[in-house]
């Protein structure tokens, strides 16, 4: 197989994958068909059934890895540019709260809506998703250590500023406004920066 149509190939596996991240983040995956998938993405009805064999569930798996993994690069280049957890954190709520606003507050996490709905009944998606947690957790964690945090307390306020964001994420779309997530960042960056453990 030539390289261009490998491309071409690999062009539409993502189109289905990005368009089902999409619809998924939006009106969650219950409420997302295979009909909705293949409409937002262009692709042929057939090219689904080739790409993921496995139907829904399979391209829900993908769908979570490809849009975690998209969240895990942006925390990874925050992080680079940060001063700092506290200074990170507050970079990532003005592109939050960016994004958020600009869907009139329909957006939700590009992951959390899919995992709420499925897991523990699919192991695939499940799966997917701790894997994507666990690399968030990662940076947290290593930006936390850069900032000489003691180690007994490193995992447990990465876990904290994820929880944080994800919770303030559920309650500013249900609000309507943004005020969670400025909320929920100025106490976590409050902990940050004292080193209060």
């Amino acid at each position: 197989m030539g390289i261009e149509k490998k491309k071409q190939l690999k062009k539409q596996r993502d189109s289905l994958i990005w368009a089902a991240a999409k619809l998924f983040r939006r009106q969650g995956y219950s409420g997302t068909g295979l009909r909705d998938i293949l409409a937002a993405s262009g692709a042929a009805r057939g090219s689904l059934y080739h790409y993921f064999p496995g139907g829904k569930e399979q391209i829900g798996a993908a769908a979570v890895t490809a849009a975690g993994g998209l969240v895990t690069e942006t925390f990874v280049e925050l992080a680079r540019q940060a001063d700092g957890p506290a200074d990170f954190l507050r970079r990532y709520t003005a592109l939050l709260v960016g994004w958020l606003e600009a869907s009139d507050f329909r957006d939700g996490c590009p992951i959390t809506t899919t995992l709420l709905e499925t897991t523990p009944g699919s192991a695939a998606i499940g799966e997917a998703g701790r894997a994507v947690f666990a690399d968030w957790q990662l940076v947290m964690e290593t930006m936390l250590a850069q900032d000489n945090w003691p180690a007994v307390q490193i995992a447990p306020m990465a876990t904290a500023m994820i929880a944080g964001l994800e919770g303030a994420l559920l309650l500013a779309r249900v609000q309507g406004t943004a005020q969670p997530i400025h909320d929920t960042v100025g106490a976590l960056c409050t902990l940050l920066e004292a080193k209060e453990v």
